[in-house]
């Protein structure tokens, strides 16, 4: 075995052995006691935890005077523990005061168990043995304690190659562990059967427990066997030439640092990479790596004599023999201090170099007896290990040979068991079947009466149900048919009074007929857009309203706006300001149409509730990525303001802050709702700040995505065309006032209009005389819009376009346009632009 893995075990169990009860008796100074509970609760909860200030602090009261010789064995058995936990052995002075604290009390015990691992570590066999064979066969019923007298002899045989006594103690852990079920000991046990079978070169096994011992000392929060895991692992994929992984399991080791006070770790895994290095022929990077192992705080004899050995054959391939020379001589020193007359292939390993450097520097014949050496050295220490490992491992078949037969007869005995107990439970079940029958028959008839009574009020309640279901959808159906009828009614009147309305501005030319004029349509519209509230909130309700996204300029959008509001804010004496970020992108990603129309209402309700000072628009930036863009979007007035009392229903449809509020500014109360709603299909809603007398801030926050610079802007629209390459246009229309309006919107334009009452008229005229296109009304005598177009397109094979011209604007309505074969939706009352756009789309 290997012995980095061995002495790295002492790291490993004096973290369990320090988590064991240090007992002490009634006559003790009471402050010992309370330090002793202090350290040990500031070990398991501080993080860092506080492994070397506790270390330095307890070093020093045993050098003190001021404590008696019991007192001392107490601090000396948390003391021995933290030492080994973190791989330092004590000064000699301390030693020997450890060794004469050393006794059969419970402290005592856990000082010779300290004694016996350092003898261990530093090749001590004979004392570390007869400790540990006290430390066995104490009178005492301490089994933990005993545990861990075991895992601590497994480790000085392994360390001292004697695999077989090792594999037979691994079983008799194993026992213990089970027997205990305490966490700490399985952990420890996974860890030291990984050990032992990555030193055989079972890596596959070795990894799993590796593993096993990770996952459970990561969930137990066991900072120091996490660290050892991951040092060992990477050692593990570093023997198996996966360098890579080797280096990260390294890198993680050092994270792990952050769990105590000292770099613990660091050393380590230092060490692990400068040994990586060396084995990828990454000279510089190794040498580089050796110095940092080599003047470390927490430096160690074992690991530096390794590093020194393989700095001296690094610098042997590269013919710097006298830094080769130094660093094997650093090598041998510290290998003969640390493990004094011990024979291993290793240290064998050192003659042979010493023999390499020998020829390089050209003395042959001093070479030529070094290598005589190393090949004694190494031929004595091969065959003493591979001997230990050929028994260890018949020492292990053989166990398993046991446990099998120990299973099978278990297997036997406890069928035999069980086939008495099974015999016993039937008789009983025997006795009981008849008793058991006649409660099952009773239970089965009042079962089946509870479930006659249940049946017929599941039927009762089915009917309620339905008829209740029956209701509902009729409700909706009537809600659905009177919005669009109102819609209806209300859009026929208001195409005629904004149609004329915009076919007279444009005709007029004294400034005050033509104010007046914009008055009348700019009301007419208002009205207009309460209509579209109420249909924008049936949509909402039944879920059937979705988002147009497109690429638009946020700064245009808001000017629009503004312009839109400037002659209604002028009005009333106040001013519209902008407070816009500089950072905002010039392209994003969002439905136009929609964010206006909640900033249009947000600024109507500004304009509406303010007698003075200003309207102030705002954007903030509050995040910007290449993919995205969060902004705060707020507007923001100096008027009459909202109470808290009226922030509870400002959302709610149809409600205003107050009753006297619609009588005295106006407003169906819909508009906030419909804002709020349109906004949480965009994954925002409405904040409000607001303090009676001083104005009301409403803001909300979007995510949107950014445009690309390949990303196309709308442009802006052209001009109207008036002359067209086809002029013909058929014009369904029962309503004169309508033919009216559309006939004074294209006076200017070259169209020729034919002019019908209702669908009969128009199927019998286009017959008779083909047209262009069609413009067809939906609500119409004797024949209906969509009945019209079903026999032009079905029947009569007409390709033409047809366009609705229709005051049924619902989406349903919309659809069912389609359904019928028309090419085009437009709603009354009817925009000269629209109109303009779709005529030049079919007859330009």
């Amino acid at each position: 075995m290997t012995m980095y893995r061995v002495l790295l075990f002492t790291l490993t169990i004096s973290f369990y052995f320090c988590a064991l009860p240090i007992q002490a008796n009634a006559s003790d100074k009471t402050n010992v006691h309370a330090e002793l509970a202090q350290f040990e609760a500031r070990l398991s909860n501080e993080r860092p935890m506080p492994i070397g200030e506790i270390t330095e602090t307890l070093e020093a009261k045993l050098n003190a005077s001021d404590y008696s010789l019991e007192e001392k064995r107490h601090l000396g058995a948390l003391y021995t523990a933290l030492k080994l936990r973190l791989h330092h052995t004590p000064s000699k002075p301390i030693y020997d005061l450890l060794s004469s604290l050393a006794d059969n009390s419970p402290s005592g015990m856990k000082i010779k168990l300290g004694l016996a691992r350092i003898d261990g570590i530093n090749a001590k066999y004979d004392s570390a043995y007869t400790y540990f064979g006290e430390l066995i066969n104490a009178d005492f019923n301490d089994k933990e304690t005993k545990a861990y007298a075991l895992a601590y002899l497994i480790l000085t045989y392994n360390e001292a190659q004697v695999f077989a006594s090792s594999a037979e103690l691994l079983n008799t852990l194993e026992e213990l562990s089970r027997e205990l079920a305490s966490p700490k000991l399985t952990a420890l046990y996974y860890y030291m059967l990984a050990d032992y079978n990555h030193s055989i070169q079972s890596y596959d096994i070795a990894y799993n427990y590796y593993k096993k011992s990770l996952a459970l000392a990561q969930e137990h929060h066991f900072w120091v066997l996490i660290s050892d895991n991951l040092y060992v692992i990477g050692i593990l994929f570093r023997n198996q030439g996966q360098y890579e992984k080797a280096i990260s399991y390294f890198e993680k080791t050092i994270e792990n640092d952050k769990n105590i006070d000292m770099s613990y770790s660091e050393y380590l895994a230092l060490y692990g990479m400068a040994s990586t290095y060396f084995r990828t022929d990454d000279i510089d990077k190794a040498l580089a790596m050796a110095d940092k192992v080599t003047s470390h705080p927490l430096t160690a004899s074992f690991y530096d004599s390794e590093i020194y050995r393989l700095k001296a054959k690094a610098l042997l391939k590269v013919d710097r023999l006298k830094e080769a020379r130094e660093a094997l001589d650093m090598s041998r020193a510290m290998y003969n201090d640390y493990r004094t007359d011990e024979k291993t292939t290793w240290r064998a390993d050192l003659e042979k170099l010493a023999a390499e450097i020998t020829a390089k520097e050209g003395d042959f014949q001093t070479a030529y007896y070094e290598y005589i050496q190393f090949h004694n050295d190494y031929v004595e220490a091969k065959k003493y290990e591979e001997l230990e490992l050929l028994e260890s491992a018949d020492l292990i078949n053989q166990i398993a040979q046991q446990k099998e037969r120990a299973l099978q007869l278990e297997a036997q005995n406890q069928a035999y068991l069980s086939m008495l107990e099974a015999k016993e439970a039937a008789q009983q079940t025997q006795k009981l079947y008849t008793r058991w029958l006649i409660v099952f028959v009773v239970l089965t008839l009042l079962t089946l009466a509870t479930i006659l009574v249940l049946f017929k009020k599941a039927k009762q309640s089915n009917a309620l149900t339905a008829l209740a279901k029956e209701k509902a959808e009729l409700h909706n159906r009537l809600k659905t048919e009177f919005i669009s009828n109102i819609s209806h009614e209300i859009r026929t009147p208001l195409n005629a009074i904004i149609g004329f309305g915009q076919v007279l501005t444009e005709k007029l030319q004294d400034k005050d007929t033509k104010k007046l004029t914009n008055q009348i349509v700019n009301s007419s519209e208002m009205l207009l857009q309460l209509i579209n509230d109420l249909l924008d909130f049936s949509k909402i309700e039944a879920g059937k309203l979705a988002l147009d996204y497109g690429p638009y300029n946020l700064r245009h959008s808001l000017k629009k706006l503004a312009d839109i509001f400037h002659a209604q804010a002028a009005n009333k004496g106040l001013a519209i300001v902008f407070n816009i970020d500089k950072a905002l992108p010039k392209q994003l990603i969002y439905d136009e149409l929609r964010v206006k129309q909640v900033l249009a209402n947000l600024i109507s309700n500004a304009i509406k509730f303010s007698t003075q000072g200003h309207i102030e628009i705002g954007v903030h930036v509050i995040r910007l990525t290449e993919q995205d863009c969060t902004l705060e979007i707020w507007v923001k007035d100096q008027g009459i303001g909202i109470s808290e009392t009226q922030k509870e229903n400002l959302f709610q449809p149809f409600i205003q802050a107050e009753s006297s509020t619609a009588r005295k500014y106006g407003g169906s109360g819909l508009g906030l709702n419909i804002s709020n709603k349109l906004l949480q299909l965009m994954n925002s809603q409405i904040a409000v700040e607001s303090d009676i007398g001083k104005g009301s801030r409403f803001s909300f926050t979007l995510t949107l995505l950014t445009a690309n610079q390949h990303t196309p802007l709308p442009v802006d629209k052209p001009a109207p065309v008036l002359e067209f390459s086809k002029t013909h246009v058929l014009l369904a229309e029962d309503n004169d006032i309508n033919v009216e309006v559309i006939q004074a919107m294209l006076a200017a334009t070259n169209l020729q209009i034919t002019r019908v009452k209702d669908g009969n008229q128009a199927i019998h005229a286009f017959a008779d005389k083909g047209f262009d296109i069609i413009l067809m009304d939906i609500q119409m005598p004797e024949m209906d819009g969509y009945e019209a177009t079903r026999v032009l397109r079905q029947q009569m094979g007409v390709t033409h376009p047809i366009v609705a011209l229709t005051a049924n604007a619902m989406q349903q309505d919309i659809d069912a346009c389609f359904s019928a074969g028309m090419d085009a939706h437009i709603s009354k009352p009817i925009q000269k632009e629209n109109l303009m756009t779709v005529l030049q789309r079919f007859l330009q």
